[in-house]
C-alpha cells in the first residue's frame, strides 16, 4: 500500500516517478524498489519525502486512501479557490522588487516563480516560507529607506561668501 502512495505522491508532485527519485537523491531504480513495495522505507526516506511536502503518516497509515493525497497539498491546481494559481503580483509590489531577481532571492529560475503564478506548478513549504521572508525583509528594508528619506533633515544650501 506504502508503493502506491509514494508513486501517487510522485505523480501528484512532480508528474513522475524520476521527478521525484532525482528529489530525494536517488536513482529511479531505487525508487522503483520501494514503489514496488520490495523495499520499505526507513527513517531516511521517510525524512526526505516530509521535506518535500508528502505527509508521512498518510504513508504509514493503511486506512487513508489515495485520494487523500489531495488534502496534504494547499494549492493543487483546481482544487482550491484560486485554482492552484498563487497571486505575486501583491508580493512584487510590495517588495517593490522585480519577479526575476525575487526569484534569484527565493533561490529559483525565474521560471520556476512564472509557473507558480501560471498554476502550472506548485511551490513547496520552503519555497513558500523562503518568498514570503524575502518579500516582507525587502518590504520593511523599502518601508525603512522611504522613512529615514522623509525625517532627514533637509539640506540648507552653503552660506554665500561676501567680499
Amino acid at each position: 500500500m506504502f508503493g502506491d502512495k509514494i508513486k501517487a505522491f510522485a505523480q501528484k508532485k512532480y508528474g513522475a516517478d524520476k521527478h521525484l527519485a532525482a528529489a530525494l537523491g536517488m536513482s529511479p531504480q531505487q525508487l522503483a524498489a520501494y514503489t514496488a513495495e520490495k523495499r520499505k522505507p526507513g527513517f531516511e526516506i521517510l525524512q526526505k519525502l516530509a521535506d518535500l511536502g508528502c505527509s508521512v503518516s498518510w504513508i504509514l497509515d493503511d486506512d487513508k486512501t489515495i485520494d487523500e493525497l489531495n488534502n496534504s497539498f494547499n494549492l493543487v491546481k483546481g482544487k482550491s479557490e484560486n485554482n492552484g494559481i498563487l497571486d505575486l503580483s501583491g508580493a512584487i509590489e510590495l517588495s517593490n522588487t522585480p519577479a526575476s531577481r525575487l526569484a534569484q532571492l527565493v533561490g529559483v529560475c525565474p521560471a520556476t516563480l512564472d509557473s507558480w503564478r501560471q498554476g502550472t506548478a506548485t511551490p513547496t513549504v520552503e519555497e513558500l516560507s523562503r518568498l514570503f521572508n524575502q518579500v516582507v525583509a525587502l518590504a520593511l528594508s523599502s518601508r525603512h529607506a522611504a522613512t529615514t528619506q522623509a525625517t532627514a533633515e533637509p539640506e540648507t544650501p552653503p552660506a554665500q561668501a561676501t567680499g
